[in-house]
């Protein structure tokens, strides 16, 4: 197993938070490196194992090298994954310095500080659009196509360099995370599913793979359970093995939350269209076109299976954001 303390980054993120709890539960030593202190749950700061530092810029390495101290793992969360419209002219800049220039400058030191493993969180659009008819593994290579993939993908290459000096370093791509409080289209998924009302979405036949943000916290957990290894490192693709439809998605969500499904058809060419005429047609590709993902190298290099079936973690991301929903009803007409 490997010991030690273990950096976090982004903890206080929606990815991030969900990780700290668990290897929390796992009561591991722990350094948060977050821009606010004061944001973090009390039940954090209580904790003996946990200890907060305050870092306002992730992009200067001799900044970082304090909260490596005595470090023998990073599990590198932070990093911008939407935007704005309005901030999009400058998407670019802001990708790479929120991606790839805190990578950078973690790795490095890291590298100074002697961290034997390095686990980066990516994403799938570092090597696919967010619809391909073509089955997505770890010899996909393609160019990414926006800016935040273009971003995620030059971050693995400084966690690459890591690996190629010894390290055990590993980046994780995975596709639409599964979760009550994600952003994106995730969270429109969970409003559509929310609003009760009937959705033309019986007749999309498309198939997409997920994973479960505790399958991701769990297969971070697998890989710093560990004895590192540096003949393991590289780029994974992660994902659950069953692949949905949008109307099995909506499905899902709709039991947890205690509705019926009420879909009805629609031609999907409709879809395309009104992805066309409003300037969305990614978003609506990302829900209604395929993205199927064989994560196989992941599962058998590492000996991992997931303990949550996509669906019931579907049904239970849908059962905590209309819990959540009911505390806050300000946030229903927001």
């Amino acid at each position: 197993m490997a010991a030690g303390r273990i950096v976090v980054t982004g903890a206080t993120g929606f990815i991030g938070r969900h990780v700290v709890e668990r290897l929390a539960r796992d009561g591991r030593v722990l350094t948060l490196t977050v821009r606010d202190p004061q944001v973090c749950p009390d039940v954090w700061r209580q904790n003996a194992n946990i200890a907060i530092i305050a870092v306002p810029d992730l992009t200067r390495a001799d900044a970082l090298m304090p909260a490596l101290d005595d470090a023998t793992t990073v599990v590198h969360l932070a990093g911008l994954a939407h935007m704005a419209q309005a901030d999009a002219a400058d998407a670019e800049a802001q990708f790479s310095r929120a991606n790839v220039e805190t990578t950078r400058a973690l790795a490095d030191a890291a590298s100074q500080a002697g961290v034997s493993a390095f686990v980066n969180l990516s994403s799938l659009a570092a090597i696919t659009s967010n619809a391909t008819d073509a089955t997505i593994d770890d010899r996909s290579e393609a160019p990414p196509d926006t800016a935040y993939g273009r971003s995620k993908r030059a971050a693995e290459a400084h966690v690459a360099d890591m690996a190629a000096a010894g390290a055990f370093a590993v980046s994780l791509r995975p596709p639409l995370v599964v979760g009550p409080e994600a952003g994106g289209n995730w969270a429109l998924l969970q409003r559509l599913a929310a609003s009760g009302m009937p959705l033309p979405f019986a007749s999309i036949a498309n198939r997409r793979s997920f994973v479960g943000v505790g399958t991701l916290c769990e297969a971070i957990s697998a890989l710093i359970s560990q004895k590192p290894d540096p003949r393991l490192s590289g780029s994974y693709c992660i994902a659950d093995e069953e692949t949905l439809s949008l109307p099995d998605v909506v499905g899902e969500l709709r039991r947890g939350m205690g509705m019926s499904p009420r879909m009805f058809g629609c031609p999907p060419a409709v879809f395309a269209a009104l992805g066309q005429l409003t300037g969305r047609r990614r978003q609506f590709a990302g829900l209604t076109g395929n993205l199927r993902v064989d994560a196989s190298r992941f599962l058998s290099t590492f000996g991992f299976k997931p303990a949550t079936p996509i669906r019931d973690a579907i049904r239970e991301s849908g059962a905590g954001y209309l819990a959540a929903r009911r505390k806050t009803p300000s946030s229903a007409s927001a």
